[in-house]
């Protein structure tokens, strides 16, 4: 009898596990993500792999090490908290008609705005203009008084469909420019809504 119990423990045991990671997503396209002229990731699943990137995505949480950097988050509809890099980290989020994503990223201040056509904002010393196209945007970046045009940042539309907790740290992910990390915030980070782009998607005015 007492051999039938352990045994029915070590299968309950194991069907709670099975439950437990359930919710994983696995297999699937891998997706682009990121800057190809830094580190090439891609997105399959639960997965974030990288030359020096592997993260694990949960359904409220995403936890491992971005280029070589500990990150270890966790959202809800309103909020994202935790760490990167060991600082800490607390973004507020709003969705309507378009998002917003602002607060801290790792120490670094982040303030960027979502809608049909345009992603911009500033994450830490870098400003962004980008327009959506095939599988990210493009526009241009601002970093400590550099202005670099023909940015181009891999985002695919399956991933802008992802809950907004886990879309906004994976956005925020894709902008994070350590080597400007604590450079002052440029003024092209404090725009409001691109104007006057031309069919190219070049952006020929930008409000103050």
């Amino acid at each position: 009898m007492s051999r039938l119990l352990l045994l029915s423990g070590f299968m309950l045991l194991g069907a709670g596990c099975a439950g437990s990671h359930s919710h994983f997503r696995t297999g699937g396209p891998a997706y682009p993500l990121g800057q190809p002229a830094g580190e090439p990731m891609l997105v399959q699943g639960s997965y974030v792999t990288g030359p020096a990137s592997s993260l694990v995505i949960d359904d409220q949480s995403i936890r491992g090490r971005f280029r070589d950097r500990p990150v270890s988050l966790s959202w809800t509809w309103q909020e994202v908290t935790g760490s990167v890099d060991a600082r800490g980290t607390f973004l507020e989020l709003a969705e309507g008609d378009d998002t917003r994503v602002w607060g801290s990223f790792g120490g670094m201040p982040v303030d960027l705005t979502l809608d049909k056509e345009w992603l911009y904002g500033n994450v830490g010393g870098c400003g962004y203009v980008l327009r959506r196209a095939e599988d990210g945007f493009v526009g241009r970046r601002s970093c400590g008084g550099s202005l670099e045009g023909d940015l181009r940042v891999d985002f695919p539309e399956p991933l802008l469909e992802r809950p907004l907790g886990e879309r906004a740290s994976l956005m925020t992910l894709m902008l994070v420019n350590f080597t400007s990390t604590y450079s002052p915030v440029m003024s092209l980070a404090r725009f409001a809504r691109p104007r006057n782009a031309s069919v190219d998607g070049s952006v020929t005015h930008v409000s103050p």
